[in-house]
């Protein structure tokens, strides 16, 4: 018996958004899986793990935003900072992307 390799989600989520009917860019989906993986993160660390700008990271998450798939919550400890976490119509999504995941 052999066991079925899996790919790690960032690398799922490229497989993903090139599929017609998802609607969104491959950066888009590589931020969403990165948020479900690590609910609160801020651009900044999001940015760093795709080797993207900051700015990148809030033009693509405005658009996650629009669509309902992503929410942003203000830090508690500083006001400044803002955070991701992905709605239930984004791990939807990604559960019907890839549904053994």
């Amino acid at each position: 018996m052999t066991t079925t390799p899996t790919l790690p989600a960032a690398a799922r989520a490229f497989v993903i958004a090139a599929d017609a009917d998802a609607n969104m860019t491959c950066r888009q989906m590589a931020i969403l899986a990165l948020v479900a993986e690590h609910p609160g993160l801020s651009n900044g660390p999001i940015a760093d793990a795709l080797d993207i700008q900051k700015p990148v990271v809030t033009r693509a998450a405005d658009r996650l935003v629009l669509l309902g798939l992503l929410l942003r919550v203000q830090d508690d400890e500083d006001r400044r900072k803002v955070r991701l976490t992905v709605t239930a119509a984004g791990r939807r999504l990604l559960r019907e992307m890839h549904p053994g995941a």
